[in-house]
């Protein structure tokens, strides 16, 4: 039983963060690099992946958020994020009717791949 548990939670966070279809890949080295390890607590190698995700985003942080608030979203957070070697904003938001939302947005256009309400 405890088998079939962990490999239905496998699978179910695998589809959680497969493929967003962002239009801007990281290579498998750099992935490996920034996405495998405790660096998470290191003050430089932080510093160092996201100076990377911003050298290669085509679209920064402003015009992110410009581009949300011409749709209607209130930006609350905005975060560049390697998701299935994929890079991708994250932003926390509210909608029209003011519901707060996550949001994955392509980092080359501004579109949406992706939209999660929160709780």
């Amino acid at each position: 039983m405890k088998r079939i548990f962990f490999i239905c939670l496998t699978f179910l966070s695998l589809s959680l963060y497969g493929a967003m279809g962002s239009s801007v890949t990281i290579p498998t080295q750099e992935h490996m690099k920034y996405t495998f390890g405790n660096h998470r607590n290191h003050l430089v190698k932080s510093m160092q992946e996201n100076q990377y995700y911003k050298s290669m985003a085509p679209m920064n942080e402003e015009d992110i958020r410009k581009h949300l608030s011409d749709e209607g979203y209130g930006v609350r957070g905005v975060k560049l994020r390697d998701i299935a070697s994929e890079l991708v904003y994250q932003v926390y938001a509210t909608d029209a009717t003011a519901k707060d939302i996550k949001l994955y947005v392509d980092p080359a256009n501004g579109s949406i791949l992706k939209m999660e309400p929160l709780q």
